[in-house]
């Protein structure tokens, strides 16, 4: 006879904490149940065993918005579970979610988890979201808990609806978005406070910075004194709202939103007695991926506690089916010659510059549908760079380091020069498709220099260091030979050899000149191109030796009569190695690699490379055109 305590429930957390094998979950999973399977998610995730889940065949996992497989990422380098855990149960959507700790390669950073499951009990999504603040982290294990009013169990005849609980948590992020200083902000208690990384920035007397910004007092203010500033107007849009886990018990709410920033705000209003510029982080088209938990008393907003990491602008939410409509030119009557010859496409990318500079697309034959990436992400014509250049190097001149090259055949004009947007430099990478006398397409590559500076300059928010990075020194003059027009076939096939050999670290089979050299994110070392391809020198090819797949790989011009050719790739990092890893490899990363070469009598003789960080798993929106 079995014990009056024995539920499905204990039965099933007992299984899946005790690695048995998979089982079902109960029909009704409730708060016991859900948070068991978040321990034995965690514990799985740590051990680096996905095998442990009961999942779904097409359970979607996710980090940072990447889609990956399951049992990639995170999970070949998670390490110990921290002790701070923050759990949030909905059994009536089937849905749970945590905000704890992990180690990653032995570096301590906050992890955001949300399981959903299907009618069976199933696994079907894991959502994560990674956020590399080892100072947060740090700060979390220091709690070592939630502040305990999370916890508690609010008495039900005290208690909002959950649709109310949604309904009073979306204002905070239509308060914020623009923020607006004359709204109307009485859905925060009188009483709120806001963690940010597990730092308070509310009511907060200790005379620090807020964020990327110089300012002292905002973080002394209450939650509605300071949305009361408009300080917060630099987020133009807040996006992909969703609030996937709703804990009516405790009457929280754990959601998930993408906050854009076009770079269009420029100064800060007056909070310490004077306005201020916006901080250099700023001066760039961004968008940051939150994670944000709020806990309501009665029906007003009194704790919440954030986490942000950053994704590529424009990033969408693969839980979110966002309208792609609006993202495409409506077109317009100006026309360009139906056949452009070279001369009319080198005019196309200086016209393409000037209207960037302009920030005017309107003055542009646009193809009805036609489509605009910056680094592989689609995004409207008249967003993005659209809005933040300032400066641009035009081809055309000896001593600057810009060109553009042509392809009639293909009706494809490629630029490569030098950037400023407000304050940061950058080299620019841009290819323009002619179609019918209209632009079809316009795919932009931005390398900005980030890395230094006060503050870290404006590098991205917790990315780590690049192997060789740019820290926006002059490039000098774009080498002559690119610039000498000197024909020679640049095939595709060549290309694909050079990427084939990029990702099996080896020169075999890749048609180098002897006096090949390279210079990658503007530094060249003293080792021949076959050589780096090969593994020798520090870090070669701008990268090292432990990148894996180079995918994504697309050839963007082969302009045989200047025997030059542009290309870009995505080039991932595990992060895995026996040994111990360099600060610059302990995170799971990929590259966008943008590479011109310049072709001799069918050889590679030179490349001028760019290295861009991205999230591990990112994919371009334009996918490949060359064979892996």
């Amino acid at each position: 006879m079995r014990s009056p305590r024995w539920s499905p429930y204990n039965a099933l957390l007992l299984a899946l904490l005790q690695y048995g094998s998979p089982v079902a979950a109960a029909p009704a999973c409730d708060r016991t149940c859900l948070e068991g399977l978040m321990s034995a998610y965690l514990a799985a995730l740590t051990e680096h065993d996905p095998s442990r889940l009961n999942t779904t065949s097409d359970v979607l996992y996710t980090e940072n918005s990447q889609i990956l497989p399951l049992g990639t990422g995170e999970w070949k380098v998670a390490g110990s579970p921290g002790k701070y855990r923050h759990d949030f149960s909905d059994p009536e959507a089937r849905q749970v979610g945590t905000i704890t700790t992990i180690t990653e390669n032995g570096v301590r950073i906050i992890y955001i988890a949300r399981l959903g499951l299907n009618e069976d009990g199933m696994i079907n999504e894991i959502e994560t979201q990674i956020t590399r603040d080892p100072g947060g982290g740090a700060r979390y294990e220091n709690m070592t808990a939630p502040e305990a009013v999370w916890l508690e169990a609010v008495p039900t005849d005290k208690r909002i609806s959950r649709q109310q609980l949604v309904a009073q948590t979306n204002k905070y992020y239509t308060g914020m978005q623009g923020n607006d200083p004359h709204g109307d902000y009485s859905f925060f208690d009188k009483e709120c406070n806001r963690l940010e990384d597990a730092l308070q920035t509310t009511n907060q007397k200790s005379g620090d910075p807020y964020g990327h910004s110089n300012d002292t007092v905002f973080a002394s203010l209450g939650c509605e004194a300071q949305f009361q500033t408009g300080f917060l107007g630099f987020v133009t849009k807040i996006r992909a709202r969703r609030f996937p886990v709703v804990d009516e018990e405790r009457q929280a709410v754990l959601a998930f939103a993408t906050l854009d920033h076009n770079g269009t705000v420029r100064t800060l209003p007056e909070v310490n007695g004077t306005a201020s510029p916006i901080p250099p982080y700023f001066d760039v088209p961004r968008t940051l991926q939150a994670a944000e938990a709020f806990r309501l008393r009665d029906d007003k907003l009194y704790r919440i506690e954030m986490t942000l990491t950053e994704v590529p602008y424009g990033m969408r939410s693969p839980f979110v089916e966002e309208q792609l409509s609006n993202l495409t030119s409506a077109g317009n009557v100006t026309s360009l010659p139906y056949n452009c010859d070279r001369r009319c496409l080198h005019g196309v990318v200086k016209t393409v510059l000037q209207a960037m500079l302009t920030h005017d697309p309107a003055t542009l034959p646009l193809a009805k549908d036609a489509r605009y990436t910056e680094n592989g992400q689609l995004i409207a014509v008249g967003d993005g760079l659209w809005e933040t250049l300032s400066n641009v190097t035009l081809p055309g001149s000896d001593d600057k380091y810009a060109a553009s090259f042509a392809d009639p055949r293909t009706q494809t004009a490629v630029y490569w020069g030098m950037s400023t947007e407000q304050t940061t430099p950058g080299v620019l990478a841009m290819r323009i498709r002619v179609a019918a006398g209209k632009l079809a397409d316009i795919e932009v590559i931005d390398v900005r220099a980030e890395a230094t500076g006060n503050r870290g300059g404006t590098m991205t928010l917790m990315r780590p260091p690049l192997p060789v990075e740019w820290d926006g020194s002059p490039l000098g003059e774009l080498d002559t030979v690119f610039k000498e027009g000197e024909a020679s076939s640049t095939a595709p096939s060549l290309i694909n050899d050079y990427f084939n050999g990029l990702q099996n670290h080896s020169s075999a089979g890749v048609a180098f000149a002897p006096e090949c050299l390279r210079r990658d994110n503007g530094q060249q070392l003293n080792v021949g191109c076959a050589n780096q391809l090969d593994g020798q020198g520090q870090n070669p090819n701008g990268l090292h030796n432990l990148t894996t797949a180079v995918r994504d790989r697309r050839l963007l011009i082969a302009d045989a009569e200047q025997g030059v050719a542009l290309a870009v790739a995505m080039v991932d990092s595990p992060a895995v190695s026996s040994s111990p890893l360099l600060l610059t490899l302990q995170v799971p990363s990929t590259y966008m690699v943008p590479q011109l070469f310049k072709v001799d009598d069918g050889a590679i003789a030179r490349v001028e490379g760019m290295v861009k960080w991205m999230p591990f798993g990112y994919r371009s929106a334009w996918g490949s055109n060359l064979d892996a």
